[in-house]
């Protein structure tokens, strides 16, 4: 027979005091943030600036300088030089949310707490990769700078296949990128020393791997890092599969929970439904964050449920868009 009054252990109270429920809420931090890194092509590799104390990221330009030559007997006048800027704005804060009754998270047999945070981090990792791929096709489609007509700095480049079957043909398809990095080398971009790396639908990329135009390897990343991974076997270009490359319309109504258009707003929408492979450097991108992805599970006694919860505040749009370039269908 026990006593009526007696010590327990509460093994998820810290330090003996205080929430009794504390341990397991810290128990999910980072699940949210784990998956995306593990799901997401983009995350870590393009740079994102942190925004606080204001909404709008923006970034200067200079065009560049003009040559002269000295006449005896004239002194030489000083050549004029151009400038502009870019600039994004935040505006948008994003969630992910579960609610899940108390009784029911007594009643399931496994920490569905844990498993919904997973499920956010995929989800969340697979909207902001297409959301930075959205900006960098952008980039790869324009006709010319987000600076303007600044001295020195280009639009996009494309590349347009012959025949719609040429995009699962691995040696038309080869070509075609030989051709889209000869144009961009016309605008002093070094495939390799700038960083650019390919991306491709998984039925793309897989039709070059099966003929073995993409092969294993390594490659430095925009920070110096080493990697293993894929690369084109002519140029040494890293080549990454990816489902969240737009391949259709995205539109501001359109009713899908996961749309990038429909959340962030025009400046993410358009038809992509031409994209067959995008080639891009960090650089092709200005992308900031006020709210970095943010994850919490939490107890709310007034309505005797479990929230689990992730939210992010970032935005994106074309920068340097002379270091993107795209494989297009006719």
């Amino acid at each position: 027979m026990s006593l009526d009054a007696f010590v327990v252990t509460r093994p998820n109270q810290q330090l003996g005091a205080g929430d009794p429920l504390a341990l397991i809420i810290e128990e999910f931090a980072g699940i949210v943030e784990g998956t995306i890194q593990r799901r997401s092509v983009t995350e870590g590799w393009l740079p994102v600036k942190k925004v606080t104390g204001t909404a709008t990221l923006s970034k200067d330009a200079i065009g560049e300088s003009t040559l002269g030559k000295v006449v005896p007997g004239v002194t030489p006048d000083g050549t004029i030089h151009q400038f502009s800027k870019s600039s994004v704005t935040i505006d948008t804060l994003c969630y992910a949310r579960s609610t899940l009754p108390l009784l029911d998270s007594f009643q399931t047999k496994y920490d569905v707490r844990e498993e919904i945070g997973m499920e956010h981090g995929k989800k969340i990792a697979k909207f902001k990769d297409t959301a930075f791929l959205v900006q960098g096709a952008k980039a790869a489609l324009a006709t010319e700078s987000p600076y303007g007509a600044l001295p020195g700095h280009f639009g996009g480049t494309q590349e347009t296949l012959a025949l719609a079957g040429d995009a699962t043909d691995p040696a038309k398809l080869y070509a075609s990128f030989s051709r889209l990095f000869a144009q961009m080398e016309e605008k002093d971009v070094d495939p390799i020393q700038d960083g650019l790396v390919i991306f491709l639908r998984p039925t793309v990329f897989y039709a070059l791997l099966e003929a073995e135009q993409v092969i294993n390897g390594e490659y430095l990343t925009s920070d110096g890092t080493s990697v293993a991974g894929h690369i084109f076997k002519a140029w040494g270009v890293p080549v990454k599969a990816t489902a969240n490359l737009p391949n259709g319309v995205i539109a501001t109504d359109d009713d899908s929970g996961n749309s990038v258009g429909r959340l962030l707003g025009a400046n993410y929408a358009g038809d992509f439904s031409k994209l067959v492979a995008l080639a891009m450097a960090p650089r092709s991108v200005l992308a900031g964050e006020t709210i970095s992805l943010t994850s919490d599970v939490f107890y709310d006694k007034l309505s005797k449920s479990w929230y689990v919860d992730a939210h992010l505040s970032f935005a994106a749009t074309p920068d340097r868009t002379e270091f993107a370039g795209a494989i297009l269908l006719p």
